[in-house]
């Protein structure tokens, strides 16, 4: 069995989203993120986010 990965927008580490506990929503889309701190900086301004992880794949 292969485990999903997301991008954390913040730093670019992936994140395994099996039992991932540090997620935001935004725009009705979860977001995954690998510390605090990047959650706590999406937070703070998440459109700053958007621009330059689309499609990007592990």
């Amino acid at each position: 069995m292969t485990s999903k990965n997301e991008m954390d927008r913040v730093c670019g580490m992936w994140v395994e989203i099996q039992g991932a506990q540090l997620t935001s929503v935004y725009k009705g889309k979860r977001y995954y993120f690998c510390s605090p701190g990047c959650k706590e900086q999406f937070d703070r301004d998440p459109e700053r986010f958007m621009v330059g992880f689309e499609g990007r794949t592990p």
